[in-house]
């Protein structure tokens, strides 16, 4: 009789959160320096007041009134974990794609790379169509651009300015905007579980083909939120420029994106590297497929069988 046990049905889900929980303690507790209960109070305070200047309390005199209104209230609450991202993680953040390199090297060296076995080369099937490949590479691109570009910020102070710089800070800003767009499609085109609530023609021409397992269900997921959180905090870091008039106002606030945009561009690269990982590692003639939008038959039958039958219902069989 096959198991069919709660831990069994949902055992990807259920390791995927404790890993993540494990990595998330070790993250916040010894490598971040936030005022978690200010944190929480100052968004909560801001879903139920519509205040961004982060005065959760009235100031009990008139030098913490000046000092709010210089620097924003509780200034150790995020402040520090800002000097800190601009220095020590110069020297440590190496250490991140050190740890998440190993993490798929142990992953190919158990699970080796899956090849399908292929007798007729010429029996091909279309996956992908022009518009799916076309949104799936422009993400791929932007998204490298924006790691690239947005390392050069993170090491500001030791480029020490000039025009390089410049020039990469205004790519990450503008490219960021690019990706919106991108983002949303992506998301959309990518949202396979619709299909249960979704069932019709303009639907089945969106989606990508398939269902998802556990684990890319989980990706995709954290893709869709990781891309909103840098999505929204980048374009709010772009556009707030406190000044002597708006310091108390915005400050604050600011300082609470900063995290936010950093927290999400560290966990979104961990994804980005395993479809990176899948695409050109795991699994032989997926970089193919991507570029052709046609996979062999026999690939789909032996490594993707939900692929094809996803394909063949929609009777898209050319």
């Amino acid at each position: 009789m096959k198991n069919s046990s709660f831990y069994q049905r949902n055992k990807a889900y259920i390791l995927t959160a404790l890993g993540l929980s494990i990595v998330g303690f070790v993250f916040l507790k010894f490598l971040m320096i936030v005022d978690w209960e200010y944190f929480i109070k100052y968004k909560m305070h801001i879903l139920f007041t519509g205040n961004l200047d982060g005065v959760l309390t009235p100031p009990s005199s008139t030098y913490e009134a000046m000092v709010n209104k210089a620097f924003g209230p509780a200034y150790e609450a995020f402040a520090p974990e800002i000097i800190r991202a601009s220095n020590e993680r110069q020297l440590y953040i190496w250490w991140v794609f050190v740890a998440e390199m190993f993490i798929f090297c142990m992953m190919y060296l158990f699970q080796g790379r899956k090849e399908a076995v292929i007798t007729r080369p010429e029996d091909t099937v279309k996956v992908f169509g022009l518009f799916h490949r076309i949104i799936i590479w422009l993400n791929v691109v932007i998204m490298i651009t924006l790691i690239i570009t947005g390392f050069n910020i993170t090491w500001g102070l030791r480029s020490e300015g000039g025009l390089i710089p410049f020039l990469l800070r205004g790519t990450h800003e503008i490219t960021g905007l690019l990706w919106f767009p991108v983002w949303m499609i992506m998301s959309i085109i990518a949202f396979k579980d619709s299909k249960i609530i979704f069932n019709n023609s303009l639907t089945k021409k969106v989606l990508l083909p398939g269902k998802y397992k556990p684990m890319k269900r989980i990706i995709y997921y954290f893709f869709v939120i990781m891309g909103a959180g840098l999505l929204v905090s980048g374009f709010v870091i772009w556009y707030l420029h406190p000044s002597s008039l708006t310091n108390a106002h915005f400050i604050q606030f600011k300082r609470l994106m900063l995290y936010v945009h950093f927290g999400s561009s560290v966990l979104i690269m961990f994804f980005i590297m395993d479809f990176v990982y899948s695409t050109l590692v795991a699994v032989k003639g997926n970089l193919k497929g991507l570029i052709t939008g046609r996979y062999p038959k026999e690939h789909l039958e032996q490594l993707a069988l939900d692929v094809l039958e996803d394909i063949e219902k929609r009777g898209e069989k050319g």
